[in-house]
C-alpha cells in the first residue's frame, strides 16, 4: 500500500486549508433540548423488537414525541444522540417519517473513528480506505439499513432525510452505505447520492424565532454577496453572470451583512482550518471565538443561502475546555443562527482546484434546473461521480487509484445543513 503521507502531501498541495490538523477525539456533545449523558435503557423485549420493523408506536418522552410534528409529506427525521455505556463513548438513534411513528433503536453502537476531517489529512488514510471503511462500519448497522429501504420504498426519489446529529463525532452519514432489499429492484450505494440528505444542529440563541428550521421551504431571491480570497480569484468567474457585491477580506464581509438590502446567497471561497478549541477553527483569517458573536440582518428576510468553499467550514466544535455547556459550535451555526435557510459547507479538507470545480458544478446545475433545491441539486452531483467512479477502484493498490477516488470523496465532504427544501434565485447582472 502506498505510503498514505507521500500521496496525500501530493494531492493537499493546494487545498484550500493552511495546514492539516489531526483531530483528536472532542468528548461527545449533546446538542438541546436532550441531556448530555444518557443511560441506555436495557435491551427490549421480542414484541417491542418487532414493533420496529412493523412501525408500531411506541411511548416516548414529550421532547421526542414532537420530534415528527410539522414534517412535510416525503420528509424523514433521524437524531443521532451520545450515549455513555461502561464508560465508553457511543451513539443511539431515534427516527421519524411523516408517514409513521417515533421508533428507537435498541442497538447503542460504540463511537466510530471516521470523522472525515483526520481520515481525509496528510498523515490520514488513502481515499480507499475511506470508503471501505464506511462501507463495512456501514453493513453492521442492520435496523438503521431497513429504515433507510423502507422510506425509500415509501417515498422513492421523493424522500428527503434529515440528519440531526448531536454527538461531535463528525460522522460522515453522507457515506453511510445502502445495501438493497433482495428482489426490491432499488439502487444500493452511498446515502448522500441516492437520498436528498441533509443536516440539522441545535442553534443556540435565545430567539428561536429567527432560525428557519428544516420542516420549513424558502426560495433565496436577490443579489449574491461574496468574499473570494486573492490566490481563489478564479472562483470570481462563477458569479460573473449574476448581480454580486465583493469584499477583500472576510471581517469586511461580514460587517456587510450586518446591515442592508436581502440577499439571495453569501459565497466565501477560502482557506480555513480545524482543531479542538475555538481559537483552532479559522475561516478567511478569523478564528470561530471572534466570528461567533456577529449578528448578519441580511440574512433574515430573504432566508439567504450561503456557500462556505473552504476546508473544514462545516466541522463543529466543542471547546469543552473553555466552556463546558454542552454546545457544538462551527460557522455554519452562527449563519443558521441569522435567519439562513441553508449553509453548504465542507466536513474536512478538500483541494482548490476540486473546491472550484464543485462550486461550478453546482452553478450550472441550479441554472439549468430552476426550482431545483440546493440538497436536491448536491445530492445529484454526488450521484453523478458515483456513476463515474468504476466501483472496482476500492481495490486499486497505487496513487493513480486513490487520485480517481479523490473527487468522488470530495463530494460526499460538501454537507448541507438546513431546510431541504432550499431553492435560489440569483438576480443576474445587467445585460448577461
Amino acid at each position: 500500500m502506498t505510503d498514505p503521507r507521500r500521496f496525500a502531501d501530493a494531492v493537499f498541495h493546494n487545498a484550500r486549508s493552511r495546514r492539516s490538523v489531526r483531530m483528536p477525539h472532542a468528548p461527545p456533545v449533546l446538542g438541546k433540548p436532550s441531556t448530555r449523558r444518557i443511560s441506555p435503557t436495557p435491551p427490549s423485549p421480542p414484541e417491542a423488537e418487532a414493533g420496529l420493523e412493523t412501525g408500531e408506536p411506541a411511548v416516548f418522552d414529550a421532547f421526542t414525541a414532537d420530534l415528527g410534528v410539522g414534517l412535510p409529506t416525503g420528509t424523514a427525521l433521524l437524531v443521532v444522540i451520545p450515549v455513555e455505556q461502561g464508560g465508553a463513548e457511543g451513539f443511539r438513534l431515534r427516527a421519524v417519517c411523516c408517514c409513521g411513528p417515533l421508533v428507537e433503536f435498541a442497538d447503542v453502537y460504540g463511537r466510530p473513528d471516521l470523522a472525515l476531517g483526520s481520515l481525509v489529512a496528510a498523515d490520514g488514510l488513502l481515499p480507499a480506505d475511506v470508503l471501505s471503511s464506511m462501507r463495512t462500519w456501514s453493513r453492521t448497522k442492520k435496523r438503521l439499513v431497513r429504515w433507510l429501504d423502507a422510506r425509500r420504498a415509501a417515498h422513492g426519489d421523493e424522500l428527503q432525510l434529515v440528519i440531526w446529529d448531536q454527538t461531535g463525532y463528525g460522522i460522515p452519514w453522507e457515506l453511510f452505505w445502502l445495501e438493497r432489499a433482495p428482489g426490491s429492484g432499488r439502487t444500493e450505494g452511498w446515502l448522500g447520492g441516492l437520498v436528498t440528505v441533509t443536516r440539522w444542529m441545535s442553534i443556540e440563541t435565545a430567539w428561536g424565532e429567527t432560525v428557519r428550521d428544516y420542516r420549513s421551504e424558502h426560495t433565496c431571491a436577490g443579489p449574491v454577496a461574496a468574499y473570494v480570497a486573492a490566490d481563489m480569484e478564479h472562483d470570481l468567474s462563477l458569479l460573473g453572470p449574476y448581480h454580486f457585491e465583493s469584499s477583500d477580506s472576510l471581517p469586511r464581509l461580514a460587517k456587510a451583512l450586518e446591515d442592508g438590502d436581502p440577499l439571495a446567497m453569501v459565497y466565501v471561497a477560502c482557506h480555513g482550518t480545524y482543531g479542538t478549541r475555538l481559537s483552532d477553527c479559522v475561516l478567511g483569517g478569523v478564528p470561530l471565538d471572534r466570528f461567533d458573536p456577529r449578528r448578519f440582518d441580511r440574512l433574515g428576510p430573504a432566508a439567504t443561502f450561503v456557500f462556505l468553499n473552504a476546508c473544514h467550514s462545516g466541522s463543529l466544535v466543542d471547546d469543552a475546555g473553555r466552556f463546558r455547556d454542552r454546545a457544538l459550535r462551527g460557522f455554519a451555526e452562527v449563519f443558521l443562527r441569522s435567519g439562513a435557510a441553508g449553509v453548504l459547507a465542507t466536513s474536512g479538507r478538500v483541494g482548490d482546484r476540486q473546491a472550484h470545480e464543485m462550486a461550478g458544478q453546482l452553478f450550472r446545475h441550479l441554472r439549468d434546473h430552476p426550482g431545483r433545491s440546493v440538497a436536491e441539486a448536491v445530492r445529484d452531483l454526488r450521484a453523478e461521480m458515483a456513476r463515474l467512479t468504476p466501483d472496482d477502484l476500492l481495490d486499486v493498490d497505487g496513487p493513480e487509484g486513490n487520485r480517481r477516488l479523490l473527487p468522488l470523496l470530495y463530494r460526499f465532504m460538501y454537507v448541507f445543513y438546513g431546510s431541504p427544501r432550499t431553492a435560489v434565485s440569483l438576480a443576474t447582472a445587467e445585460g448577461v
